[in-house]
């Protein structure tokens, strides 16, 4: 028997989106009609987007955290709180096409062993954002770093549905039979770099990752990690990469991605500095924001060594098999 809209669970983060949620609920309400369940996990929100929520969704579950718990926590509240299944992960500034989330949930039907699917993604101005990349290694940046030509579908919007390594988690369609024993994102991610780790660790496990071109969706770019970060969302994008490489890729692969990206900023840095020279403002701040990343490169992800320890010692929270 097909797979129905009443088989899904749309699960959405917010933190500070308000604005963001009237289109997205907009977006969302065939699928809301046609049975889909939705389910949102506002992280401490100082605004109104929880009431935004409820006016625009009464049917909804929303869970309210008392402080932000970051996006990989918050969506697995979400799924914990869900029962269909299948789970769609969706931004909360991003509006769906009315055939989108049909197209993605017959797409992964009928692969049977493929995990998860993503979809095209747009800007606000109908141009492509990326939306699939390859799985991070040290190789391929010492590649990007020499200026190497880059192959495959890494950090595009590719034309044609297939295989992948990984699909942002932007919009992330997902088996829950699939997920739930891996215990669903890794929450040692606070934001940036946990939907990496989930397909790696779905590929480990025997799954695949799917693209689905035909099913297309406007992203209006990553507003909460603009407002939370700032000038530091490249850190906080890198804290990610280096936890990635120091859960998933081991000690030695760790070290080597470390000094590499370190002499790549470096690198990026020296120019800056030079056009800084001659009074550009701007030159000054990328200096500035590249001087930080070889730092966080030099030091390694001190934080988040510090945050894997108090996890270890951390008693752990039900809800999700596996976790």
């Amino acid at each position: 028997m097909a797979a129905t809209l009443a088989d899904l669970a749309i699960v959405v983060v917010t933190w500070q989106n308000a604005d963001d949620v009237p289109p997205l609920l907009a977006s969302l309400a065939p699928a809301l009609a046609a049975g889909a369940e939705l389910v949102v996990v506002d992280n401490a929100s100082t605004d109104a987007t929880v009431a935004a929520v409820r006016r625009g969704a009464s049917a909804a579950r929303i869970v309210v955290n008392d402080s932000n718990r970051g996006f990989a926590a918050a969506a697995n509240q979400g799924f914990a709180a869900s029962r269909r299944p299948f789970v769609l992960f969706l931004n909360p500034d991003a509006a769906v096409a009315p055939d989108a989330i049909p197209l993605a949930l017959a797409h992964l039907e009928r692969e049977p062993a493929v995990a998860v699917v993503g979809c095209r993604t747009l800007n606000t101005d109908g141009s492509p954002q990326p939306t699939v990349d390859r799985f991070h290694s040290v190789r391929a940046l010492v590649a990007a770093a020499l200026g190497a030509r880059r192959r495959g579908p890494r950090g595009t919007a590719p034309a044609a549905s297939g295989l992948v390594d990984w699909v942002y988690g932007s919009f992330l369609l997902a088996r829950r039979a699939a997920l739930a024993p891996l215990g669903g994102f890794d929450e040692a991610y606070e934001m940036y770099g946990e939907d990496l780790d989930l397909c790696h660790r779905l590929t480990a496990a025997g799954w695949r990752i799917a693209y689905c071109a035909e099913a297309t969706m406007v992203h209006h770019g990553n507003r909460s990690g603009a407002v939370r970060y700032g000038s530091d969302r490249d850190r906080a994008v890198l804290r990610g990469t280096l936890r990635f490489f120091r859960r998933r890729r081991g000690r030695l692969a760790e070290l080597a991605f470390r000094a590499a990206a370190a002499a790549a900023f470096a690198g990026k840095g020296a120019a800056a500095a030079w056009a800084a020279r001659r009074g550009d403002a701007a030159a000054v701040a990328r200096a500035r924001r590249y001087l930080g990343m070889v730092g966080l490169c030099l030091g390694g992800d001190a934080a988040g060594r510090r945050a894997d320890r108090a996890r270890l010692r951390a008693p752990r929270a039900p809800g999700i098999e596996g976790a």
